[in-house]
């Protein structure tokens, strides 16, 4: 199979050689048409015919320098490719989700092309690229140096794979005095805190934005999974939520809405709801007809963006709200960080841990699956009665903090 790639302003012909390196057809081509056209001769050429007999019946186009050279002169040395070229073939394999893939694209034209663009991938030398990401410690956090090394590290390491390089000139860091970075714990929230950031969702916005966090928190669904949320996947009957392979998470990609499968396989579940959670859903939808369960105020999809500098940082980080003064929850709690929590709860109430994975959509081994499938029902009911304990808590001490006086909580 031949292709075309523009080189300066002329266009050249390339293909496959038998060892599996790329080869490149002798001449140029002035437009991109005249290239494509040439690639197609090569493509119809008999099988038996070799690259090189293929590009001379095809008759490709030849500079009058080459013309004018004796036959036994040996043709010039091809082009070794450049990272810029071999990404844009590597880039056409690559089978990732679509967050993944915006994420990839833009650590490619920000940072490797930007700085390896042009250069030959069998010239990059191991202390090249340890110099090239030290000297970005300087400007970016340490996790996208990480996200860097990793991401170059697999083109490279494909590169290998089809016999442009002998070895990944990107390696794991393993000398040196390394970089000393401090640990930060994830922050969580206790069920009141839980309860005080939803009580100001609702006084900032509405009742189901509201549960949307308390959801957030009872469940450890991640951001996408609520957002895409469909009323026929929330069984109210039995308390029960289906998170779907086909559909279940709403992705925003380059400020485009779309549903399509969530994080992973093991994403695919169905997730038990604590009775008193199951109440208020019921009540929250029974006021609307909205296909989706969580919303705007106009029933459209919400926006993670929107939803952090409209609710979210207000509620969490305190301010002025009309004529009172609400004070900071805690510092560093993201939406996600609701995620942790439901799991530092589960912890807490001493659930196995097979049974926190399975709840949280995390990969477990079959065999471990297998004996968790049997005692399923008993550990889920303990799991639910801790939840249902846990808001029971939260709404006492609400209450009693408030002293008569202010919003009351929300009913259970």
């Amino acid at each position: 199979m031949a292709w075309v790639e523009r080189r300066g302003n002329k266009w050249r012909v390339r293909y496959w050689k038998p060892d599996g390196r790329a080869g490149s057809v002798p001449g140029s081509f002035d437009t991109r048409q005249a290239a494509r056209d040439h690639a197609e001769q090569l493509t119809t050429i008999p099988e038996t015919a070799t690259p090189a007999e293929s590009s001379q019946m095809a008759a490709p186009p030849t500079t009058p320098t080459r013309q004018s050279q004796p036959a036994t002169q040996p043709a010039d040395p091809e082009p070794a490719v450049t990272v810029s070229e071999w990404a844009e073939i590597w880039w056409q394999t690559m089978d990732v989700g679509p967050n993944t893939e915006a994420f990839y694209r833009s650590l490619l034209t920000r940072h490797i092309l930007t700085r390896w663009g042009t250069t030959p991938v069998d010239e990059i030398t191991p202390a090249d690229v340890q110099v090239w990401l030290n000297r970005l410690r300087d400007t970016y956090a340490a996790s996208t140096i990480t996200s860097l090394r990793k991401l170059f590290a697999m083109l490279m390491a494909d590169a290998v794979d089809n016999r442009l390089l002998t070895t990944n000139p990107v390696r794991p860091r393993k000398r040196g005095r390394g970089r000393i970075e401090p640990r930060h714990e994830r922050p969580w929230a206790d069920e009141y805190q839980v309860l005080t950031i939803a009580h100001r969702i609702l006084r900032l916005s509405s009742r189901n934005q509201c549960l949307l966090a308390i959801t957030a928190a009872y469940t450890g669904m991640r951001w996408g999974e609520l957002a895409g949320l469909h009323r026929d996947n929330l069984d109210l009957t039995h308390g029960r939520i289906h998170i779907t392979a086909n559909a279940g998470a709403l992705h925003e990609v380059n400020g485009r809405l779309t549903l399509g499968h969530p994080k992973t396989h093991a994403s695919v579940r169905t997730i038990t709801l604590p009775p008193f959670l199951t109440q208020l859903l019921t009540t929250d939808l029974a006021a609307s007809t909205r296909p989706f369960v969580f919303t705007t105020l106009r029933g459209k999809h919400l926006r993670r963006s929107g939803f952090q500098r409209r609710l979210w940082a207000p509620a969490v980080n305190g301010g002025r709200y009309l004529d009172e003064t609400w004070a900071p929850i805690k510092q560093g709690l993201t939406f996600h960080g609701l995620r942790h929590s439901h799991k530092t709860w589960l912890i807490e109430d001493g659930v196995p841990e097979v049974a926190q994975a399975r709840r949280l959509g995390h990969l477990m081994e079959d065999k471990v699956d297998d004996v968790y499938s049997h005692v399923a029902a008993s550990i889920d009911a303990r799991l639910l009665a801790g939840l249902e304990s846990r808001w029971k808590r939260s709404l006492e001490r609400y209450r009693h903090n408030l002293n008569g006086q202010g919003p009351q909580p929300i009913a259970s």
